[in-house]
């Protein structure tokens, strides 16, 4: 399920520690050196915000999808069947529920990087006895199609790239100065000076992102003739106990 949310803007940005060094010039008050040339250790911090994982889907992964979403999309009675746009926010031509379990071990890479991404903010393994739940459908969009500013109604969302128009490459490069041509973009907070507000995402075919349900996310249109496809999921973690950061 997804939210539509008010337009707030924030850019992720995982915690990180930045080292450098800053060699400083002599300069004197007339009676005695302030400062010689020497090395200032200094860090930055970037402590706040959510994390977004990023990695590659085998491209068998993205083959199987796209016959599985084939199969369905250019059949009218299985896409009725199959419709899921009520339970989301996106103004597309078809979005459709897709049976994850039909695609030989993609539970199996879903259930991999839901875990990784788990390890890497939580900082441990998920309990003995946690299960993982995903609710998965295809986004089948043409020109002029977009999804505005929602949330996902889980723990963590993810989207994985499975078709891009022929011509898309081409529009993306016509845009001059800031190009956003069927882009995705996370959006973090209010923009403010020193800080990033939002992460904008180019989309390739393969790619694959995972992130808090939470974090707002939208879809600009593009003009290409063709079809973009993106694989859309939910990922529920249910677990036994309260576990700071995930479920309290």
């Amino acid at each position: 399920m997804r939210r539509r949310m008010p337009s707030l803007r924030r850019s992720p940005i995982s915690l990180t520690k930045r080292k450098g060094t800053k060699r400083t010039t002599t300069s004197t008050n007339g009676k005695e050196q302030i400062l010689t040339n020497q090395e200032l250790q200094y860090d930055i911090y970037q402590p706040f915000g959510p994390s977004i994982l990023k990695t590659k889907m085998p491209q068998g992964f993205v083959n199987l999808m796209n016959a599985e979403a084939d199969r369905i999309l250019y059949d009218e009675k299985l896409s009725k069947e199959h419709d899921w746009s009520h339970n989301l926010a996106g103004n597309v031509k078809k979005e459709i529920a897709i049976d994850h379990n039909k695609i030989p071990n993609l539970a199996e890479f879903l259930i991999t990087m839901s875990k990784t991404y788990y390890k890497h903010t939580i900082d441990k393994e998920p309990a003995d006895g946690s299960k993982v739940a995903f609710r998965v459908w295809v986004v089948s969009q043409y020109a002029g199609d977009f999804n505005p500013m929602h949330i996902h109604d889980s723990n963590l969302s993810g989207v994985a790239f499975l078709k891009m128009p022929a011509g898309f490459e081409a529009e993306y490069k016509k845009e001059d100065h800031h190009p956003t041509a069927g882009c995705l973009e996370f959006l973090g907070s209010i923009p403010n000076h020193f800080a990033r507000h939002s992460y904008l995402v180019k989309p390739e075919v393969g790619d694959f992102y995972l992130f808090p349900s939470w974090l707002t996310h939208q879809v600009y249109p593009f003009r290409s003739k063709g079809e973009r496809r993106s694989l859309a999921f939910n990922v529920h973690f249910t677990l036994d106990n309260p576990v700071k950061g995930v479920n309290v």
